[in-house]
Parts: C-alpha cells; structure tokens; sequence
C-alpha cells in the first residue's frame, strides 16, 4: 500500500512590486517561510545575529522590511508568516533595547514592559 503525502504548493508570489525584490534570493526563500522549516530556522538565525554579523554586503531583505515584506505577501498559512517575522523582529529589537539593568526593581520592570 502507498501513502501520499500532500505536498504544499507556493501559493506567495511576487511581481517584483514589494520593495523587497532587490535582493531576489532571499526574498524568494523569504516567500516559503510559512511553509518550510528550514526556511523559518534560517529567518530566526538572522534575527539572532543580525546584531552580531555585519550584514551589509549581503543580499538580504532586513528586519526594516519584514513585517512589510509579510503583509504584501499572499500566504498559505497567513498566520504562520505574521507570526514567523513579527517573531522576528521582536528579536532583531529586543537586542537594540536590551535587558532592564538588574539594579531596577520589580515596578520599574513591569512600568518598561508595558511602555
């Protein structure tokens, strides 16, 4: 007996009007994010280091362009997509904000959390 597996098709597309297209590659990697793991792992690999690595010579759409590149997209599984790179950036920018100094106490926290 044979199982079939259904195989996801792309259903994002891009004609190139997004803004996001300089860096093609990428992008077009980018348009799977909802439906490929690896893809995903990759996005999250970019938030992690996009503080760390220097990234300006490389051809790759950045956390400025995410929750953008995310809603002119057409998604299989639209949630996935926002979820994936608003993840994303909450990374990218939790780095830029960094922790709390460990001197403040518990009210001050909460106070910046909810800011």
């Amino acid at each position: 007996m044979t199982t079939v597996a259904p195989v996801p098709t792309r259903l994002a597309s891009c004609g190139g009007e997004c803004g996001a297209a300089l860096h093609r590659e990428h992008h077009d990697r980018l348009l799977t994010v909802d439906t490929d793991p690896d893809v995903l792992l990759g996005l999250m690999e970019l938030a992690v280091t996009w503080h760390e690595l220097d990234y300006s010579a490389e051809p790759v759409v950045g956390p400025r362009q995410w929750l953008t590149f995310a809603d002119r997209h057409q998604w299989m599984f639209p949630d996935r997509a926002a979820w994936a790179f608003a993840l994303a950036v909450d990374i990218v920018g939790r780095r830029v904000v960094g922790a709390p100094p460990s001197e403040l106490d518990r009210r001050v926290v909460l106070d910046l959390v909810r800011g």
